[in-house]
């Protein structure tokens, strides 16, 4: 027994977050049956739930009803993405322990945040944990949570309970992640019938809207957005997309992109993607503006492409570059010879890398990695959109 309530204690709200997280069918689901399960320690005035892509960790999407007010949120992402401050996910990623508590990152000297010194104190708030949720795979996703005057400090058995749920949790959010890629529709919103054409979106310097394309309602209804339900009820619901958008302001994952972008190490074009409510997976371009207008930043939103919906996939299971392209080879046919031949390796090698791949994806054979794995997250097109190899 120790002297925050004991193991048993952290062993049980451990196991109710897991049990929450496993029966979520969604993200919004996901977050919630956490928050609801850690509640007896794990204590917030606002918390937000992010999912990231586990390459870049860019934003892609997440709950955020319960975050900071939405005036915040842009600020709140320059700082993540743009300028750098403690715990920033990467550097949560290097460390040795997954959970991030501002004051003692910064030596209990918080005004040496722009974190803190911008949102955390205007709100009231005393401090901030992060609680990155990665596997073995990579990093997809984190729960932040602002504490107040109020709420409960953040002791031993709250830590004991944050280390103990980042891990499992991880594991299950990445499986999320494939189980929304497999279940995604394909939509059928757009003038034609079909994917509605690409968005464009320009950004001023505060990250309000300077213009937007015809079809950027289609797209920015969506992507989740901070204070509304997780419904698709809203999807090119009749409002003016120019309306709404500068009223109910910009999805995360946009935001996020958008200051990634203008940071000094960018070079001027970043790629992202974002998760939708009906349509799967979203790609965001964006680019850094130059010149005398309004406008800094432009934002494309146009539909995912085959290759980034095989590169969650293969990222979910913890392939390396070599097995990726070697898996591709084989869903276009290629038997080991013609893979050693088109990669110059050995067929020794080639076959070393697919049982390196079977063990990681729980197949036999590569007549289950086709049907049982990736027939399961791949679009109808998938293999057709694909370009062939040089034969």
């Amino acid at each position: 027994m120790t002297r925050y309530g004991g193991a048993g204690r952290v062993g049980r709200i451990r196991d109710a977050a897991v049990r929450a997280a496993a029966a979520a069918n969604g993200v919004d689901e996901f977050f919630d049956g956490v928050m609801r399960a850690v509640h007896p320690v794990l204590r917030s005035d606002v918390w937000a739930g992010i999912t990231v892509d586990p390459v870049t960790l860019m934003n892609t999407g997440g709950h955020y009803r319960q975050a900071v007010p939405l005036r915040y949120l842009p600020r709140m992402l320059d700082i993540e993405y743009r300028e750098g401050d403690v715990n920033g996910l990467p550097q949560l990623a290097r460390g040795a322990v997954p959970v991030g508590v501002l004051g003692e990152a910064v030596g209990g000297v918080r005004d040496r945040s722009p974190r803190y010194r911008d949102i955390i104190r205007p709100l009231g708030l005393t401090d901030e944990v992060r609680i990155l949720l990665s596997d073995r795979y990579g990093v997809w996703g984190a729960l932040i949570l602002g504490t107040g005057r109020d709420t409960p400090p953040y002791g031993p058995e709250a830590a004991a309970v944050a280390r103990a749920i980042a891990r499992p949790l991880g594991e299950s959010l990445r499986r999320l992640h494939l189980a929304r890629r497999a279940g995604a529709g394909d939509g059928a919103d757009g003038p034609d019938g079909g994917v509605p054409a690409p968005a464009l979106v320009l950004l001023d310097d505060a990250y309000e809207p300077v213009q937007l394309s015809p079809t950027a309602g289609l797209w920015l209804d969506e992507l989740p957005a901070p204070g509304e339900p997780p419904s698709p009820a809203g999807r090119a619901g009749g409002r003016g997309p120019v309306g709404r958008w500068t009223e109910g302001g910009l999805p995360p994952a946009l935001y996020g992109v958008a200051a990634a972008v203008r940071a000094p190490r960018s070079s001027g074009s970043l790629a992202s993607w974002a998760h939708t409510r009906t349509r799967g997976r979203v790609r965001l371009h964006a680019w850094r503006l130059e010149g005398q207008g309004p406008a800094r930043v432009a934002v494309a939103v146009e539909a995912a492409g085959p290759g980034e919906h095989i590169a969650l996939i293969t990222a979910a299971h913890g392939l390396t570059a070599r097995e990726a392209e070697i898996t591709a080879l084989v869903l276009q046919g290629h038997a080991t010879a013609d893979i050693g031949r088109l990669t110059r390796l050995s067929p020794y090698t080639v076959q070393a890398h697919l049982t390196s791949v079977f063990d990681k994806t729980g197949v036999r054979s590569r007549r289950d990695l086709v049907a049982t794995l990736f027939a399961r997250h791949s679009i109808p097109r998938l293999l057709d959109a694909a370009p062939a190899a040089d034969q």
